[in-house]
Formats: structure tokens, sequence, C-alpha cells
């Protein structure tokens, strides 16, 4: 009978056994012995937290590497881009976007495509107009949208830029801009432009500037066609 690893790891390591061994190969095994018995030990960890929004650490974001949740994709599809996160930060961010994303009962794909347009993933991006962080949001729309979801903001600024609350702040708004228009392509356009330019322009009987709603659409589309492709 063959013996199992737990048992040749022991006889290996014993001090019986241990004077018999050259210092090369003791040197060798011992790392792959602590390697084998911890890793296990570390994936079936991770699976029973995984869907906590903060990753424990270091072992949680080599995992993900493999996970084949929304969580793991999600994180993994942020590696292209410079997002001026750590990886640790970046496995944050992919697990708070799997939260809010079904809390508001809203695709993350769909998320996933509006932050490309908006900041490409880079968490400090700031556009001419001073829209901020990853969702672009501006310092006075993001001020009332933290007073309407109870997130208080010491210092407007520079607090809209942490992914966390840009995050919760930006999916709130889509969400509340969805409820308002009950048309994804107008929401979009509220988002861009500001509900009430597009309220007043409906109301004139107005056409809807649909550039930038067309290019997150698009973009939206593609990334729910690869990963349908990838389920094949």
């Amino acid at each position: 009978m063959e013996e199992s690893l737990l048992t040749w790891g022991r006889r290996l390591l014993s001090l019986k056994t241990l004077r018999k061994k050259s210092s090369f190969k003791f040197l060798i095994t011992f790392p792959l012995i602590v390697f084998f018995s911890y890793v296990p030990l570390a994936y079936m960890a991770y699976q029973e937290n995984r869907e906590q929004v903060v990753a424990a650490g270091y072992w949680d974001v080599v995992l993900l590497e493999f996970d084949t949740s929304a969580w793991g994709e999600i994180y993994r599809f942020m590696q292209r881009y410079d997002t001026g996160l750590t990886d640790k930060e970046e496995a944050q961010l992919a697990a708070l976007i799997c939260a809010e994303s079904q809390r508001y009962q809203c695709d993350p794909e769909l998320v996933l495509a509006l932050i490309i347009v908006e900041s490409s993933f880079y968490s400090k991006a700031t556009s001419s107009k001073g829209a901020r962080g990853l969702m672009q949001l501006l310092p006075p729309v993001a001020k009332g949208l933290a007073q309407e979801v109870g997130i208080v903001l010491t210092d407007d600024e520079q607090a809209i830029y942490d992914p966390a609350i840009n995050i919760r702040l930006g999916l709130y708004y889509l969400s509340k801009l969805l409820l308002q228009f009950k048309d994804l392509k107008v929401a979009l356009a509220a988002y861009n432009f500001g509900p009430g330019y597009v309220r007043e322009r409906i109301e004139l009987g107005m056409p809807l500037p649909t550039e930038y709603a067309d290019r997150v659409i698009r973009k939206y589309h593609s990334l729910t066609q690869a990963r349908a492709n990838e389920s094949l």
C-alpha cells in the first residue's frame, strides 16, 4: 500500500531519518510539504468566507485567480486596467461591485461597462468638469447622494475618490435614475447630463443626446456576449 502524503512527510522530517538526508533535499522538500498542507486549508477557509465584501488577505487574492464566481470574474477583468489600486484593493472593489449590484438588482456587466466608459477603472480619474473617481461623480451630486444613503463625507473633494464610496454612491445613483425613468438609455443619458436636463428635454418634446448611452450599451452588450461565449 502506498503511504499517504502525511505519513511520508512525517517520516521525512523525523529525527531518525533527517540525519540521513542531505540539507539540500530538506530545503527543497520542507517548503513543498508546508505548501501542500496549507493550500487546501486556505482554500476551504476562502470558500467559507468569499461572500464577505472585504478580502481577508494574500491567499484570498491568490485564490481569486481561479474563482468562477462573479467576484473572481470581476477581479480578473479589472486586471486588464491600470486602476491605481493594489491587488488587495482590487479584490475588495470586485467584492463591493458584486454586493452593490445585487443590492440594487443591477447587472454587474452594466456596472463594468459604465465604469469603463467613465474612467477605464482608474480610481483617481478626474474629468475636465471636475467629476471624480471610478464612476465620475461631481462633488455636489456626490454630497447629495451621500446624505440620502447616510454616508458621511469628511472631505467631499477627496472622499469621492475612495473606490468604496464612489461605487456605493454611483450604484445608488444609477439605480435611482433607472427607477425614475424606467428606461436604460434615458437613465444613462440622465447619469451623464443630469436628470433635470433630461427631464426638461422630455417635457419639451426634444430628442435626447444618445452618444454616451450608446457607448455604454455597446460595451455592456460586448461584455455580456463575451461572458456567454466563455460559458459555452
